[in-house]
């Protein structure tokens, strides 16, 4: 049986003198990782083997921690090796009289381990947003869904609330959309349905709301837009989906009704369902007028 020594701890066990700073003792690991040749271990000093930085830390916050307290815990320190090489280390230190007694671990495994940690968070955080995203985001048009345009607007409620702007309700309609498919198929129909989405989306600002609502529907919610403001975008609107062309010299066109908010109704529990509504009566109105246009919901029918 091997008499224990301190040889045998796998660590790096050393003393050195509190006002020397030159070692006084190391065990055989510390020799090995330091690679510690010279035949008197007081030839080298505690700066020989800890990096600069460490050794100003030492000075600044060691030394008079051990002298107040008489022990350190835990301390990360840089330890040298040949070429110039540092790896990281902790250490805990304890004073007795003038001699400092050091264990040291090496702490490139944990270090190694918390980047993977680090890593594999920063890998669920991304998959996470991917998730979140896949549950807001219509697969077809990259236009937030439904159930997302519902959040987004809850969270303009507490806005308005806050500080009340004119607020405008779209709900755009594809003019003919079951003719097309029946006339194209059903891909071009999707195509279509992708270009007025990319359309929408470049016409938006990032504090509007532009959702696909259900089947060839578009929901917008023009935040800090008045009746007058809506109407001259809806008639831009207009001018940039007809030169969508479905086939040949066939131009593409859509219906649109629109509501504008009224401050009164900001606490009503339903007031997305009303305005959508407002917005949908209007849109019906749109197409009993010919298609191709914008309707505006008169509040006071």
């Amino acid at each position: 049986m091997i008499k224990p020594t301190l040889d045998c701890f796998p660590c790096i066990l050393l003393t050195t003198d509190m006002q020397s700073n030159r070692l006084e003792y190391c065990n055989k690991y510390a020799k090995d990782v330091l690679a510690l040749t010279a035949d008197e271990i007081t030839e080298y000093s505690l700066f020989d083997i800890i990096s600069k930085a460490s050794a100003i830390f030492f000075e600044s916050y060691i030394r008079p921690t051990l002298v107040s307290s008489g022990s350190c815990q835990e301390i990360q320190i840089s330890l040298m090796l040949p070429a110039n090489e540092k790896i990281a280390a902790v250490a805990n230190l304890q004073l007795v009289d003038t001699k400092i007694f050091w264990s040291i671990y090496i702490a490139v495994a944990r270090d190694k381990l918390y980047q993977e940690l680090l890593a594999a968070r920063e890998h669920l955080e991304i998959k996470t947003e991917e998730l979140t995203l896949l549950t807001r985001v219509d697969p077809l048009t990259n236009l937030l869904n439904r159930r997302a345009a519902i959040d987004d607007f809850t969270k303009v409620l507490n806005q308005l609330n806050r500080n009340f702007v004119a607020t405008s309700f779209l709900l755009i309609d594809i003019d003919w959309f079951k003719k097309i498919n029946d006339t194209y198929g059903h891909n071009r129909g999707d195509d279509i349905l992708v270009e007025l989405a990319n359309v929408l989306k470049k016409m938006t600002r990032s504090s509007d709301i532009v959702a696909r609502w259900g089947g060839e529907e578009f929901l917008m919610v023009l935040y800090n837009s008045d009746l007058k403001n809506t109407h001259l975008f809806c008639q831009r609107l207009h001018q940039e989906v007809n030169a969508i062309t479905i086939a040949q010299d066939k131009k593409l066109s859509i219906s649109v009704g629109a509501a504008a908010l009224n401050a009164n109704d900001l606490t009503s529990d339903d007031v997305i369902e009303k305005y959508v509504k407002c917005a949908d009566i209007a849109l019906y109105q749109a197409k009993v007028n010919g298609r191709n246009r914008t309707e505006i919901f008169d509040d006071n029918i």
